[in-house]
C-alpha cells in the first residue's frame, strides 16, 4: 500500500499492510532542521526544507498530522484572541506560539450572538485585536494575505503527497461552539463558571454559532481539497467537566458536528487533549468507521481500544515525556505494544501524543518511526 491507502484503510477500521505512522512534527522538525519557530510559522519553504532534512536523517513517515508550518499570518488574523507569536512584537524568534486566556465577551453577550448574527458578531470580536479589520481596505489586505498563505500551504501539501507523505488535515481546523467559546471568547475559568451560572445562555449561544463553525470549516475543506478536519477537544473533556455536564452541554455538539462532516464525506479527526477516558463510552454514539480518535498521552489509549475498538479508528499516542526523557529502547517497546495490541485488528494509526516535543531526542524519534517497519500486528 501507499501512504494514503494505508491511512484510509485504518480510518475505515481495516487492517493495512502495516500500521501507518503520522506524527505532529512541525515544531520538532523546524529545530532539528536548523530553523527557528518564526521561520517555521512564516516561511513554508524553509519549513519544508527542515522537514525534508528531518525525514532524511530519522526515517520516513506516512503523513503529517496537524501542522502550523506557514500559517503564522493566518493564526494572527482569524482568532478573536490571537496567540503570542515567536519573533513578533519582541518575542524571541525560537519561542513557541502560545494562545492567551483572555475574556473578550461578557455573560450578557451570549444572548446577543444570534441577534447580531454569528459571523458579524465574531468579526466584531476579531477587530478588538485586529484593528485593521475595522475598515474595508484593511480587511481586504488581511484576508488577501490569509488566502495567499493557504494557497502556499496547499502547494506544499501537494508536493509532499507526491513524495508519499500524506497530509491528514492541512489547515482544516474546526471547533465545536463550546470549545471555541472557552478558548477564544470567555477563557477557561469564566466558561466553567458560566455553565453553572448561565446554562441556558451558553446553550443558546452555542446553537447560534454551530452553523458558522460548520461553514468556516467547509470553506477550509474546499480551499485545501482535503476531506478531513481537525477538531480539537480539551475544555469539554473529563478533566474539565462532569459526565452530567458532558451529556447536557457537549455531547450533542460533538454528535451534531461529526454527523455533519460525515454527511459531507469528510472525516473528523478528534484531537482530544486532556483525559477523556471516562467519556469513551459516549463516543460510540458517533458514526462508526467514519471518525479518528487522536489521543495525546493523557487518556488511557488501551482503554479506548477496549471501548471503541471496531467502532472508531484510534490514533496515538507516544508520550511527549517519553520522547524527550526516555531512551530508544523504551520508545521502541511502547511503540511495539501500541502496534501489536491496538493494531491487532486494524483501525490504528501510530502518532505522537499531541506534538513531538521541540526538544525530543532525535534517536527516540527515529525509534518511533522505525517501529512500524519492525513490528507487525
Amino acid at each position: 500500500m501507499d501512504a494514503r491507502e494505508r491511512i484510509d484503510t485504518a480510518i475505515a477500521l481495516g487492517k493495512p499492510d502495516r500500521v501507518p505512522v503520522v506524527p505532529i512534527i512541525d515544531f520538532f522538525a523546524s529545530r532539528y532542521g536548523g530553523i527557528n519557530q518564526h521561520e517555521m510559522l512564516f516561511d513554508i519553504a524553509k519549513a519544508d526544507a527542515a522537514l525534508e532534512r528531518t525525514l532524511r536523517d530519522l526515517g520516513p513517515i506516512d503523513g503529517q498530522n496537524l501542522s502550523y508550518a506557514g500559517l503564522g499570518r493566518i493564526m494572527q488574523a482569524i482568532f478573536p484572541t490571537p496567540p503570542i507569536m515567536p519573533g513578533v512584537d519582541g518575542e524571541p524568534p525560537d519561542g513557541q506560539f502560545q494562545f492567551v486566556e483572555k475574556t473578550v465577551m461578557e455573560p450578557e453577550e451570549y444572548r446577543l450572538i444570534e441577534d447580531r448574527g454569528p459571523l458579524r458578531w465574531i468579526l466584531d470580536k476579531m477587530r478588538l485585536s485586529n484593528p485593521q479589520l475595522g475598515n474595508p481596505m484593511g480587511m481586504l489586505k488581511t484576508f488577501a494575505g490569509v488566502v495567499a498563505d493557504t494557497m502556499k500551504a496547499k502547494r506544499s501539501m501537494k508536493r509532499w503527497q507526491a513524495r508519499g507523505v500524506e497530509s491528514m488535515v492541512a489547515y482544516n481546523i474546526v471547533f465545536t461552539p463550546m470549545e471555541y467559546i472557552s478558548l477564544f471568547l470567555r477563557s477557561f475559568n469564566d466558561f466553567i463558571l458560566d455553565i453553572f451560572r448561565y446554562p441556558e445562555e451558553v446553550k443558546e449561544a452555542s446553537r447560534a454559532l454551530m452553523r458558522t463553525m460548520q461553514l468556516q470549516g467547509m470553506m477550509m475543506v474546499k480551499m485545501s481539497g482535503l476531506k478531513r478536519v481537525f477538531m480539537g477537544g480539551t475544555r469539554t473533556s473529563a478533566s474539565c467537566i462532569s459526565p452530567a455536564q458532558f451529556e447536557e452541554f457537549a455531547l450533542p455538539e460533538w454528535q451534531e458536528m461529526c454527523e455533519y462532516w460525515v454527511s459531507k464525506g469528510v472525516t473528523p479527526l478528534l484531537h482530544f487533549d486532556s483525559d477523556w477516558t471516562d467519556f469513551f463510552p459516549y463516543l460510540k454514539s458517533l458514526p462508526r468507521g467514519k471518525c479518528i480518535l487522536n489521543l495525546d498521552g493523557t487518556s488511557d489509549i488501551f482503554a479506548a481500544k477496549e471501548v471503541l475498538g471496531g467502532h472508531m479508528c484510534i490514533m496515538g499516542d507516544v508520550p511527549a515525556a517519553l520522547l524527550k526523557l526516555g531512551d530508544p529502547e523504551e520508545v521502541d517497546e511502547y511503540c511495539r505494544r501500541l502496534i501489536t495490541e491496538l493494531g491487532a485488528d486494524g483501525g490504528f494509526i501510530l502518532s505522537s501524543g499531541c506534538t513531538l516535543p521541540i526538544d525530543a531526542e532525535p534517536e527516540n524519534v527515529k525509534a518511533m518511526f522505525a517501529s512500524v517497519m519492525k513490528y507487525r500486528p
